[in-house]
């Protein structure tokens, strides 16, 4: 197990410090082809409730997501880290409302009120990596592996092609993707 966890994160600093390296613009452009890609999925089109990360440093930009998300009428909840790996979902009617919170994540204000993650409909991951295989590498706190306990409901994972591996190294607690959606294409490993 420590010999997992010791590939997991070297690959995560591997493939972080390649994120920070990316130009800004190019991370917009291929974002806004990824998240293009996303939408058009029926699972995410018929849904009316949405979980989506907000991004930061070299994710996956899904601002412009969210505002799309928004102006099409669907409910849009955020995570709001409340620490222990352990986050709350928060439903936001704009990204004005967010403010930074914890390591800097813009997350919504403690006064909103959180929601049962069970009607979540559809869910948006982030990714550091993905394999081919459908599993994940995140960021090394667990939050989304416990999320993804807690709901049944579409979900993909947003991955520049560039960052898609034939797999990561994975521990017991990891959870695999039904779906990982890069700018080239979408790969799924479960009917939704």
């Amino acid at each position: 197990m420590e010999q997992i966890t010791a590939k997991k994160r070297e690959l995560r600093s591997r493939l972080c410090k390649a994120r920070r390296e990316l130009d800004r613009e190019v991370l917009c452009r291929e974002s806004q082809k990824l998240c293009l890609r996303l939408l058009e999925l029926p699972e995410l089109q018929r849904a009316q409730t949405v979980f989506c990360y907000v991004s930061c440093g070299g994710e996956v930009e899904t601002h412009r997501l969210i505002e799309t998300l928004l102006s099409q009428g669907k409910r849009v909840l955020v995570p709001r880290c409340r620490g222990n790996g352990m986050m709350d979902c928060v439903p936001i009617d704009t990204l004005e409302q967010l403010l930074p919170g914890t390591m800097g994540i813009l997350e919504p204000p403690a006064e909103l009120e959180t929601v049962d993650p069970r009607t979540v409909e559809f869910a948006v991951i982030p990714a550091v990596g993905c394999g081919l295989d459908g599993t994940r590498l995140g960021q090394g706190g667990g939050y989304y592996d416990r999320f993804l306990e807690q709901v049944d409901c579409a979900q993909a994972a947003l991955c520049l092609e560039a960052f898609l591996l034939p797999s990561v190294p994975t521990e017991p607690h990891d959870r695999k993707m039904k779906c990982i959606v890069t700018q080239q294409r979408v790969l799924r490993f479960e009917e939704v």
